[in-house]
């Protein structure tokens, strides 16, 4: 008995010391620090604003069949459909977008070039806030990545010295919704 009662108490001893934060969970957002753990900032987004941002998420949500109305109001909606979001995937569902959950979707915006979906016209969303620093024309939000979607993302991509692809990377939709980028 004292000795299974020892092995437990190691272990959990054991847990806490090697993995704490694993006990606790990631929140999504940080409101402290607005960092993921990789480093880079995200901005939080939560019930009650309107940004170009919001609207960003929004299409995200939509790419990932979570759908939602895209007014770039952050509204109780939304805000229900980022909790269902963060259980999906495994986020504290807190109802706020920040590091976490924008790593999170960002790492699952799998955007490339001929695509069709809701991903691009949250890059088409995304991409219209930076058109006047990077000479881009207005694009219009179609779903199509195509042609003149392409020519924006390099050109984005250009400007901001990241490696000109025709996908987008994590390292792409963090210098888009960063904390210089137009959209909040």
């Amino acid at each position: 008995m004292n000795v299974k009662r020892l092995a437990v108490v190691g272990l959990t001893t054991a847990a806490v010391v090697a993995g704490g934060a694993t006990l606790a969970g990631p929140a999504s957002a940080d409101t402290a620090t607005q960092t993921s753990p990789k480093g880079p900032y995200w901005p939080v987004l939560q019930r009650g604003q309107t940004s170009e941002h919001v609207r960003t998420v929004q299409w995200l949500l939509n790419c990932k069949n979570i759908k939602v109305d895209v007014p770039s109001h952050f509204g109780p909606k939304t805000q229900a459909a980022v909790k269902t979001y963060q259980s999906r995937y495994g986020l504290s569902p807190d109802g706020k977008v920040g590091a976490y959950t924008w790593t999170s979707m960002a790492s699952r915006a799998q955007v490339k070039y001929s695509d069709r979906n809701d991903c691009v016209k949250a890059l088409q969303v995304a991409l219209n806030a930076f058109r006047h620093s990077t000479g881009a024309q207005d694009l219009p939000i179609t779903g199509y990545f195509g042609p003149k979607t392409r020519l924006s993302l390099h050109k984005f991509q250009k400007t901001f010295y990241l490696p000109v692809q025709d996908h987008v990377t994590v390292a792409t939709w963090n210098r888009l919704t960063g904390p210089e980028s137009p959209g909040e």
